[in-house]
């Protein structure tokens, strides 16, 4: 489980080098969109790949969610703590930095009560990606004649 939740930590960083690197080419909206679904094409294919899947769902889904919990305590001293100008809640959006894409792609405030959420996103499609996985073995499996 260790070994995931590292590497679940490490696409994350990946992830979010590769949305800035690709959000400074331009602000255009459609290109935002793609960014965006590169990065959560990107977390569910890094799930596929690399993790390895546990004894269950749940522990699948624990195996991976540092990420969300590290956001979602960013997020909540970003709440409980807004800072001037709203800084603190700027520290989230850049944890989470597909948030600012998102908010000029669809116009829309990027605070917290429009993109809280977002901390849940990078857990749960790294576990798309992980139960991907489980299902093709199961499918796999189930293709083999027993004698």
């Amino acid at each position: 489980m260790s070994r995931n939740i590292l590497l679940s930590f490490v696409f994350h960083i990946l992830i979010l080098m590769m949305t800035g690197i690709l959000y400074s080419m331009g602000n255009h909206p459609v290109l935002l969109v793609v960014v965006i679904l590169l990065a959560l094409i990107g977390y569910i294919t890094l799930g596929y790949v690399f993790l390895k899947p546990m004894s269950s769902v749940l522990t699948n889904l624990l195996s991976v969610s540092l990420v969300s919990s590290v956001g979602l305590l960013i997020g909540l001293y970003g709440v409980i703590f807004p800072g001037q100008m709203g800084f603190n809640w700027m520290i989230f959006l850049g944890y989470h930095l597909y948030g600012f894409g998102l908010a000029q792609a669809f116009q829309f405030d990027p605070g917290p009560h429009g993109t809280f959420w977002f901390f849940a996103l990078p857990s749960l499609s790294l576990w798309v990606g992980l139960q991907l996985k489980v299902l093709g073995y199961k499918s796999s499996n189930s293709g083999q004649i027993s004698s």
